[in-house]
């Protein structure tokens, strides 16, 4: 009953004998009570595994490994930190799935040792060719999940990662969802591990990227310069927005809406036109002669363009605030461009190659 109570309140797990095998954690075990895995398994004894209880550091092994993808998820407050708790509970998770799916004998003496906890991490090789880490970094204020594979296996490893992803996302939801987060995607180029400290790494804002990937755009533009979605994601389809890996699962709307919420100042209606003129051509000095691409970009229909040339005779400057006050007023197809927003305003500006104007506007208003 005892053992019922903690496992329910997600303080510890039931492990196999033979699952120990795999892990760091048998030395440490043999030190305590002389008993290998084995004899523990002949005299029918339950093996419990209380994270809690870690105290062992990195394994300096894991130091040379070589990585082919990052993610993290980090604290945007800057006193926010994910609390101890969170780790141990992800710990479990994982420990459990481990056990379920490699705890028969023959299979843990041919993985032997491949599985590694420490007080803020684990490591583990998933006998596919992947090799996968998860561990509290950034002074408790990131999640850090990196991913190795071997060369032909990199089907498996972004299979995994949308697993481990969603693992990452599930235990945040149910034990901190308090706490105001990003996700974001490392660099590949700037992987060298140990990465204590993530955010001072090239890193890409992970809603950016499923942005520029459903709007079918192949670059991902930010006030650094631009970087190729390929080049971010370089063993991934980036085809079907839905099915991306960096989703974990989840429902790709379910993220947007989100964004959407917490957002401040994102939608704008026609009592902005002032201040979108005054972003637009006073501050950003956008000229009003794109007028007419412009309002294509943003979803206004060809014979409504045409209509707004001949009421203004052609005054490019007149033609302009038209264009824009259809646009805020929501006319022709601009719904289905996603409305009138900064955002939606940034992303016609970038497919009009007015890459720097949609940079300001995303980091002045969409941030």
């Amino acid at each position: 009953m005892l053992i019922c109570f903690l496992q329910n309140m997600e303080l510890c797990q039931e492990l196999n004998p033979s699952f120990l095998r795999m892990t760091n954690l048998l030395a440490g075990a043999r030190e305590e009570t002389g008993d290998s895995a084995s004899e523990t398994q002949r005299r029918g004894d339950r093996l419990l595994f209380f994270p809690c209880l870690l105290t062992s550091d990195r394994p300096k092994e894991l130091t040379s490994q070589v990585y082919q993808f990052g993610w993290c998820l980090q604290c945007t407050r800057e006193y926010d930190f994910f609390p101890p708790r969170y780790f141990h509970v992800l710990s479990l998770h994982f420990a459990f799935k481990f056990s379920l799916s490699k705890g028969n004998r023959e299979l843990a003496e041919k993985l032997n040792r491949k599985c590694r906890f420490w007080s803020n991490g684990l490591h583990w090789f998933d006998g596919y060719g992947v090799g996968s880490l998860v561990e509290i970094v950034d002074e408790s204020q990131c999640v850090l999940v990196m991913m190795s594979c071997e060369k032909g296996y990199s089907d498996n490893m972004v299979s995994l990662r949308r697993n481990v992803l969603g693992e990452v996302m599930s235990v945040y939801k149910e034990s901190c969802p308090s706490l105001e987060v990003k996700e974001l995607v490392i660099d590949p180029k700037e992987l060298a591990y140990p990465v204590n400290t993530p955010r001072e790494r090239m890193v890409y804002e992970v809603l950016d990227i499923l942005s520029a990937t459903n709007e079918g755009r192949p670059f991902l533009v930010s006030d650094t310069g631009h970087k190729e979605l390929m080049e971010i994601l370089p063993d991934e389809s980036l085809s079907d927005v839905s099915n991306l890996s960096l989703l974990g699962g989840r429902d790709i709307k379910e993220l947007i809406e989100v964004a959407e919420e917490i957002v401040t100042n994102i939608n704008i209606n026609i009592r902005d036109l002032d201040s979108v003129i005054e972003e637009l051509t006073i501050l950003n000095h956008l000229p009003c002669h794109i007028w007419h691409d412009l309002g294509l970009q943003l979803g206004l229909y060809q014979p409504t363009l045409e209509d707004i040339n001949e009421d203004n005779n052609g005054d490019s400057k007149k033609c302009f605030r038209q264009c824009m006050s259809a646009w805020l007023k929501r006319e022709d197809k601009v719904k289905e461009k996603g409305g009138p927003s900064w955002s939606s305003l940034a992303t016609a500006l970038d497919k009009e190659g007015r890459h720097h104007i949609a940079t300001n506007i995303r980091d002045k208003f969409c941030k």
